[in-house]
């Protein structure tokens, strides 16, 4: 697991690179891609799947908001990359190909799986926000 979180570092990295996002932030969006990553695995491996997404997301987006308020830079900044390592793009990828199979049980079968896995990150992701900005608009008032 620890190898994989290495992998995870270095993929979210480059990705980051790719995305053009500021130079100082390629490593907070390595570090908490690692870490969220390490939540997602530990709940996959104890058959998890849709918790796994959902708080690997959420601690995600946890961060990606502290690191926001505290580097005074937009959190997409270090969500969007972060993230990548556990969107289900093989779910994707094994229903389109279920499809083409001409299988459609197996198909249905894995697009709704991954249809819930993306839609639990989704979740996450938008709860947090919510949370950092009921939060943050308390703070002001």
């Amino acid at each position: 697991m620890f190898l994989e979180m290495i992998y995870c570092f270095i993929a979210t990295f480059f990705f980051a690179q790719i995305m053009n996002a500021p130079k100082k932030t390629l490593l907070y969006s390595s570090l908490t891609a690692s870490i969220g990553y390490a939540v997602y695995k530990f709940c996959i491996v104890s058959g998890h799947s849709l918790l796994g997404f959902f708080l690997g997301t959420c601690l995600i987006a946890i961060i990606g908001e502290i690191l926001a308020r505290r580097l005074k830079m937009p959190a997409t900044i270090f969500i969007f990359p972060s993230v990548i390592p556990i969107v289900p793009g093989l779910g994707l990828y094994e229903t389109i190909l279920a499809f083409v199979q001409n299988d459609i049980q197996k198909a249905l079968e894995t697009g709704v799986n991954t249809i819930l896995n993306i839609g639990s990150m989704a979740i996450a992701m938008a709860l947090i926000s919510l949370i950092a900005l009921k939060a943050h608009t308390k703070k002001t008032v």
